[in-house]
């Protein structure tokens, strides 16, 4: 029996609600890196929720004292109620990791474990927004369901299941869960979770996530697809979704709308282009710069992506700055 409570080394508690009834919990697992868009979509679902009223949980492990307090300032701007749960990751060091899919990513998990005496949380990955009304997914009954999700691509579900060898399951996505918390505890799911985890008897490509859908088979309510929508998976205006259905829409796919390269991606078009920034712009962090590619690779991909739109003295610039830190990384 894994004791991951002891991994919680403090709660910050900010409390700014005026009207406590009904409210909504909704939870974030992540590192600082991610605190910027984690506030973001914190201000879609305000924006578009007006009438309700919310609590956000964050679970991270190095959260800085500057980001806390930003986040404090926008629970005291916007009126909610926020609990950030710093925790000590050490507890998590040998669970299998990947250098796009770090420890916070099973931050998630403990979710459940430590809002016992909530019924239902509502987990949704940092780089999701809200762009309407979530009352109808809060209202889902999940009779013994323990999560309601949104199925993954139709390439996701075949390549996955016959890796993990799953049979009659559909794969689904894990970046947003709607969690019975009592029946998550009853069945013991995150021991569950570790323990396979640990097992090394699967080739986990994404981690968390293939652990989710392997303890959780037919104990899953499958939701329509409006309620986690992929950008960059599904062709805007082309589809049985509107763009006026969406009611979350989740970047999963590289460049996000934080980073250098976003406007001119294949990712960006008129309708998401500005999406993320008009919430951004409502957060502490409305004046930031976009973030600067981690990998030389994703500043070709730039440089290309900016000569396909005519920009071709920035295009070149970049191509230089791609052929410098590939050098750069190979000394």
């Amino acid at each position: 029996m894994y004791k991951f409570e002891k991994s919680l080394k403090n709660i910050i508690n900010y409390s700014f609600l005026i009207n406590t009834d009904n409210i909504i919990h909704i939870g974030y697992g992540i590192d600082n890196n991610y605190v910027r868009c984690c506030s973001t979509s914190i201000v879609s679902f305000l924006k578009n929720n007006l009438q309700q009223n919310f609590h956000f949980h964050i679970i991270s492990s190095n959260i800085n004292v500057d980001s806390i307090s930003m986040l404090r300032l926008l629970a005291q701007q916007y009126n909610f109620n926020i609990s950030i749960y710093i925790i000590d990751d050490n507890y998590f060091i040998n669970l299998p990791t990947q250098k796009a899919f770090p420890t916070s990513m099973y931050f998630r998990f403990l979710l459940p474990i430590f809002n016992k005496n909530l019924s239902k949380i509502l987990y949704v990955d940092a780089d999701i927004i809200c762009l309407n009304d979530i009352k109808k997914l809060l209202s889902f009954d999940l009779k013994d369901n323990i999560i309601a999700a949104v199925s993954d691509t139709k390439d996701m579900n075949e390549s996955r299941n016959n890796n993990l060898n799953l049979k009659n399951h559909i794969y689904f996505n894990s970046g947003m869960m709607l969690i019975n918390i009592q029946k998550w505890n009853e069945y013991n799911i995150f021991n569950k979770l570790i323990d396979i985890l640990s097992s090394k008897v699967y080739d986990f490509k994404f981690p968390d996530q293939d652990a989710l859908n392997l303890i959780l088979t037919q104990k899953i309510l499958y939701l329509p697809r409006k309620f986690n929508y992929f950008n960059g998976f599904y062709t805007w205006n082309k589809n049985s979704i509107s763009n006026k259905e969406i009611i979350l829409l989740h970047f999963t796919s590289s460049p996000k709308p934080w980073d250098l390269g976003w406007e001119v991606s294949s990712m960006s078009n008129d309708y998401n282009r500005d999406l993320y920034k008009i919430y951004e712009n409502q957060t502490p962090w409305k004046n930031s710069l976009p973030v600067y590619p981690k990998h030389y690779r994703r500043l070709r991909i730039y440089s290309r992506d900016l000569y396909n739109h005519n920009y071709y003295l920035k295009s070149i610039k970049y191509y230089i700055l791609y052929l410098l830190a590939k050098l750069k990384s190979r000394r």
